[in-house]
C-alpha cells in the first residue's frame, strides 16, 4: 500500500521575493546614510573637526559606526 503526504511550502516564492526585496531596501537606505554622514564630515572644516576630536582619516570609520553599528 503506498501513502502520500502533501505539504505546503514553508514561504511561498511571493514571500521569499517580499524578503529579498525589504533587505535590498533596507542595505540601500543604510548606504544612503552612509554617504550622507560621511559627507556632512568632509564638508566640515578642519578646525571644526579637531573640536569634535576627528581627524580626516578617521571620518569613514566613524561614519561606518554610526550607521552600521561596527
Amino acid at each position: 500500500m503506498a501513502y502520500s503526504t502533501l505539504s505546503a511550502p514553508s514561504a511561498g516564492i511571493s514571500a521569499r521575493f517580499a524578503g529579498f526585496a525589504a533587505g535590498l531596501i533596507r542595505t540601500w537606505k543604510l548606504r544612503r546614510d552612509y554617504k550622507a554622514t560621511v559627507t556632512a564630515l568632509q564638508a566640515m572644516s578642519a578646525r571644526d573637526l579637531a573640536d569634535i576630536g576627528l581627524s580626516r582619516g578617521a571620518i569613514p570609520g566613524v561614519a561606518r559606526e554610526h550607521v552600521y553599528g561596527r
